[in-house]
């Protein structure tokens, strides 16, 4: 039995309304997956980093920075790259600090008693490519000064974790532009992030 023109138009309707829907979908769906594989991907990395640094590698020397950029080679992990990769270290200031900062007044909380505050923050790669998550604190060269650290409202590491007094917290958070998986509309920011805490 054969079709008239009008159940064929109508069915050309339908599947032309069927694919408004599902070809957006499956773009989303496929770079959801991509972001996800390469999720994974940077977790790895900022984990491996992230133990290189809390075992004392310095990342300012040019040696360990090549083995960061081996590590991360499908990354651009370079200064003109695609990704950068931070590495910070975290404590919680306590009154030794606030005496340290503050000699001529011993005993007096400073602004940033019981916070949270960096003590150091590196950038690898390329730094506009992503910030921290928790902050950019104040720095002379890549350490916060102690007078930052007691006083300046911008040394807190917003939304940290409570680490305990006397502990360090070291940090690693890597960033990713993904301009290749990218998509106006459908595929929302192209950055991709992790980060792992020690």
């Amino acid at each position: 039995m054969r079709k008239n023109s009008s159940q064929r138009g109508a069915a050309a309707i339908e599947f032309t309304l069927s694919t408004m829907f599902l070809v957006p979908l499956l773009l989303g769906t496929l770079v959801f997956g991509f972001r996800l594989i390469r999720r994974i991907e940077m977790d790895q990395i900022t984990r491996d980093l992230g133990h290189m640094y809390v075992q004392g590698v310095d990342f300012t020397n040019a040696g360990p920075v090549q083995n960061a950029q081996t590590l991360a080679s499908g990354f651009d992990l370079t200064a003109m790259g695609s990704s950068d990769v931070l590495l910070s270290k975290i404590k919680t200031i306590q009154q030794s600090d606030c005496d340290a900062a503050n000699p001529t007044h011993p005993g007096v909380q400073c602004t940033n008693y019981n916070k949270q505050v960096f003590m150091e923050q590196l950038t690898i790669g390329n730094s506009s490519a992503g910030s921290s998550r928790f902050g950019t604190p104040p720095m002379t060269g890549n350490t916060v000064s102690i007078t930052d650290q007691a006083n300046n409202p911008a040394a807190v590491a917003a939304n940290f974790m409570n680490v305990p007094a006397g502990v360090i917290a070291y940090m690693a958070e890597m960033n990713n532009q993904t301009p290749d998986l990218n998509i106006p509309g459908f595929s929302g920011m192209p950055l991709v992030y992790s980060s792992a805490i020690f």
